[in-house]
């Protein structure tokens, strides 16, 4: 049952806890975003990150049947969903404290498998850090770093459209207290565009969900936990496992789904865009 519209394709759906759109003749993409770190949290860490996966409209039940199946791979007694949280299993925290490291490990390399195997363009990285380095305030380094992952989300939409796939996307991020901040950004994004340009395929508002309930953001944590292990600790165990889904220019081309900000003065040598 279709509970209401929403401008003028997005709709809600009773029962379907993320929005639901219908274009004549296109395909959406949801752009799951989630974030490892603060943005407030300059005190304890060097690195704030957004990682994000935009995932063709047609794979979203693909892709949460399969973390169900990986669920019940390592939970066969537990029926009920319950969240894949990359740093608590990392950690041993919650549901997984009574886990082996071993069999941790293995878990979360079975959920990033879920992620690897999902080929272009049914299932596309990306990831946007931003260095201590960079940072003058919280509200600018969220702001930069939204900017910059939503910009590059956009971009490969505009890249979608020169091969004749005339794809629009819609975003959605976990549920973390700073919703209202969020939608200011994005109304400002969409008013007068982001450091880097205009985000013309980024339709409607932001929407937020809870990860516990969303698989695909679940997705972008295992993402965005990846990306802060390694610019943290320089532990790139995770990120290589998907390092393939990260969006490029081209088969061969620059990986343009990968950046660090930085400041003016810091030297990085990592594997990311500067």
């Amino acid at each position: 049952m279709i509970a209401r519209l929403v401008g003028p394709t997005i709709w809600l759906v009773e029962g379907c806890p993320q929005p639901v759109a219908f274009f004549l003749g296109r395909a959406v993409y949801l752009f799951y975003v989630d974030e490892s770190g603060d943005p407030h949290g300059w005190e304890s860490q060097d690195n704030f990150v957004l990682g994000g996966v935009a995932v063709h409209e047609g794979q979203v039940r693909r892709l949460c049947a399969e973390l169900d199946a990986v669920q019940k791979a390592f939970f066969p007694g537990i029926a009920v969903p319950f969240e894949f949280h990359a740093q608590r299993i990392h950690s041993g925290k919650d549901r997984f404290r009574a886990m082996s490291q071993e069999r941790r490990t293995e878990l979360l390399n079975t959920a990033y498998d879920v992620i690897a195997r999902a080929g272009f363009p049914n299932l596309v990285g990306f990831i946007s850090a931003i260095h201590v380095s960079a940072v003058t305030s919280p509200h600018q380094a969220l702001s930069d770093c939204l900017g910059d992952i939503c910009q590059r989300f956009n971009t490969f939409l505009v890249r979608q459209y020169s091969a004749g796939h005339p794809d629009k996307g819609l975003l959605i991020m976990d549920e973390s207290g700073r919703e209202p901040r969020v939608r200011e950004l994005m109304a400002e994004f969409d008013q007068r565009g982001t450091r880097w340009g205009y985000l013309g395929n980024i339709i409607d508002v932001p929407y937020f969900a809870d990860s516990k309930h969303t698989r695909p953001l679940q997705l972008a944590d295992l993402l965005a936990f990846a990306a802060s292990r390694y610019f943290s600790s320089n532990d790139d165990t995770f990120l290589q496992r998907v390092l393939g889904r990260i969006d490029r220019r081209g088969p061969t081309g620059d990986r343009v789904g990968l950046k660090h900000l930085i400041g003016a003065d810091h030297h990085c040598s990592c594997m990311a865009i500067h």
